[in-house]
């Protein structure tokens, strides 16, 4: 029987590669837009909020911009969906 830090790994390789699908989705659709209409490769994120400096990171290729927004997504959803996946685990060995 593996061990539960085997599983643990398991289901984090399973959120990382639906992570990676959602992200390669984008991607292509990005591809899709320079390749209908033009445009640039390199990419500027801003974040601006009222009362503060704006943040600007610039020059971004897809490939960047590709492991931020996979980071950014790992980050903010990561462990939500580590906790549901080991739910569903768990009721399908019906340990809960």
């Amino acid at each position: 029987m593996k061990t539960t830090n085997q599983i643990e790994k398991a289901l984090e390789k399973k959120i990382d590669l639906e992570i990676s699908a959602i992200v390669a989705s984008f991607i292509s659709q990005l591809q899709d837009l320079y390749d209908n209409y033009g445009g640039s490769n390199y990419y500027t994120m801003v974040r601006k909020e009222s009362g503060y400096d704006s943040k600007e990171i610039s020059g971004l290729t897809k490939e960047k911009v590709r492991t931020m927004l996979q980071e950014m997504i790992k980050e903010n959803h990561g462990g939500p969906m580590l906790a549901q996946k080991t739910n569903q685990l768990l009721a399908k060995l019906e340990i809960l």
